[in-house]
Parts: C-alpha cells; sequence; structure tokens
C-alpha cells in the first residue's frame, strides 16, 4: 500500500526546470522592483513590473506547451504574483506620493491605508481565482475573460501611471515635506491625487465581479488582418511614445471593464432582469471553496 506522504514527497523531487524558472523570474523582479522604489529608483522599478508582466505570461504557456503544468506550479505562480503585482505597485505608489521616508506619521496613516489595502485586494483575488478555476487546465479556461481586473493588469496600470511621471513630470508639483495631515492634502497635485483614485479603483475591481479580457490570449491568438494592422499600428505609437502609449493603454484597459459592465447593466435593465443577481459562477466558486471533496488538487488554470 502506497504511503500518501511519500508520494507527495517524490512529486516534489522533480521540478519542471524551465517553467519554474520564468516564474522564478517574475518573484525576482517583483523583489527588486520593491528594492528600486526603497531607494527611490521608480522608473526602474516600474520597468521590472512589466518584466514581471511578461515572465507571467509566458510562465503557463512554456509548462502546458511542454506539458510540465500542475499544481506546485500554479500555486508558485500566485505566490509570486502577491508580491510582483500586488506588493511591488503599492510601494511603488506610496514611494511617489510621500517623497519621503515614513509610514505613521498624522498626513501619512491615509496613504499607509492605501498601501496596505492594495495588495491585501491583489491577494484575495488571487486566492478567489485559485478556487473558481481549481481542476485541469484547458484551452478554453486560459481564454476566458476575467471576472475582476487581473492583477497583472492593475499592475500594470500603477506602473504604467509611475512610468509616465517619471518620463513627463518635470512640471508637475514636487511633493512638500508631510507632517500632517494638512500639509499632506495641500503638497499632492493632480497627478498624485489620480494616483491615489487609480490604485482604490484598481483595488477594487480586482475583487468586483466586472468582466475583463485576456490579453495575452488576444496576443498570442489568431486574429484577422484588420487587427493584424491595428496591433501594428499601436506598436508604432508604443515606439514613439513610449511613456504616454502606456499609460494611455493601460488606463483604456482599466476603463474598457467599466464601460463593458454599464453595457450590460444597461441590457440587463432593459430585458427586465436585475445585474445585482448572482451569477452561476461564482454560485459555483462559493460551492468549490466549502466543499470538503477528498479529490485530488490540480491547481488552477494558468492566468490571474
Amino acid at each position: 500500500m502506497n504511503n500518501p506522504l511519500a508520494t507527495r514527497m517524490r512529486r516534489l523531487k522533480t521540478l519542471p526546470v524551465l517553467p519554474t524558472l520564468l516564474t522564478a523570474g517574475n518573484l525576482a523582479c517583483g523583489i527588486t522592483a520593491i528594492l528600486c522604489a526603497a531607494h527611490n529608483y521608480l522608473f526602474e522599478g516600474a520597468v521590472l513590473i512589466f518584466v514581471a508582466m511578461v515572465c507571467d505570461m509566458f510562465d503557463g504557456k512554456v509548462a502546458r506547451m511542454t506539458k510540465q503544468d500542475g499544481p506546485f506550479g500554479a500555486e508558485l505562480d500566485s505566490l509570486s504574483d502577491v508580491v510582483s503585482f500586488g506588493v511591488a505597485p503599492a510601494i511603488l505608489v506610496h514611494r511617489l506620493i510621500l517623497g519621503e521616508p515614513g509610514v505613521f506619521d498624522p498626513g501619512q496613516r491615509i496613504l499607509w491605508f492605501i498601501t496596505v489595502f492594495y495588495p491585501v485586494m491583489a491577494a484575495i483575488r488571487l486566492a478567489r481565482y485559485n478556487v473558481e478555476h481549481s481542476g485541469p487546465a484547458t484551452d478554453a479556461e486560459a481564454s476566458a475573460s476575467f471576472r475582476g481586473i487581473p492583477s497583472p493588469g492593475a499592475a500594470a496600470v500603477i506602473a504604467a501611471l509611475v512610468i509616465f511621471h517619471q518620463r513627463h513630470g518635470d512640471w508637475l508639483a514636487s511633493p512638500a515635506q508631510m507632517t500632517g495631515y494638512t500639509t499632506l492634502v495641500a503638497s499632492l497635485d493632480w497627478f498624485r491625487w489620480l494616483l491615489l483614485g487609480v490604485t482604490m479603483a484598481c483595488a477594487l475591481l480586482m475583487v468586483s465581479k466586472i468582466r475583463y479580457p485576456h490579453i495575452g490570449y488576444t496576443l498570442f491568438g489568431r486574429m484577422g488582418f484588420g487587427k493584424l494592422i491595428i496591433f501594428m499600428l499601436l506598436g508604432a505609437l508604443f515606439f514613439w511614445q513610449p511613456a504616454s502609449f502606456l499609460a494611455l493603454a493601460t488606463v483604456g484597459y482599466l476603463a474598457l471593464g467599466l464601460v463593458l459592465a454599464v453595457g450590460c447593466l444597461l441590457r440587463d435593465w432593459r430585458a427586465g432582469r436585475s445585474g445585482l443577481e448572482e451569477d452561476e459562477e461564482e454560485a459555483t466558486a462559493e460551492d468549490v471553496g466549502l466543499s470538503n471533496s477528498s479529490a485530488p488538487h490540480e491547481g488552477p488554470a494558468p492566468g490571474r
């Protein structure tokens, strides 16, 4: 009779090398981004978040192509995402807005709350995703839209705004020395207020039910000739003005889900349906979370 503990230990003796290295690269980029933010290298830290996104985009694809996907990679991917797309963007926002070291002074507590709130929402979003997509990964699941903005997408919005500020923010006011709440409010220019609002919006949208398209599937899936031309034009705009393009593209992606959600609410209202009703996927996810089934855990599907 096989020993279950011995069986689990045998599973951990061999690891998929390339997918694990890509996921480790994601985590390494996130940690380095935090270090960059701590030393006021905000541009470099924001760029590293996009590098982490590239690693996150390819680790699952490489694992499936080499038939090495499994629960270990899925769990490691979620742990890495919490750091790279939860903690690192929040630290970048904190450093850009505050402009000096500090946490608990009277004028810094609201910023502390937002800095903590964002990664907590990212962790909840990742945990919810793992529960909803526990089981064998399929191409259909990989191509589905996300319920709530994915954590890499939310991190991309914040990182793009940080990059824009570092490249085109010379005409913005510099943060004053913040010694009190009144000074903090008076010292923030419009861009920092915008960044605070976007950060809170991203945190809430990660745990929302608003649908967002899967960008990775769009980029690597089949597309018509017209879409190909559009992507080529977008690529030209990126090379012409990369900071401005990233800011507009990511904020546009953030707004896209809201626009689509409003459209769905209007259609439901015209059809006499309530837009607040629980959908079938949410009910299923709650059943999975409360289940005591002893079936083996296959790991979440790709994408976050």
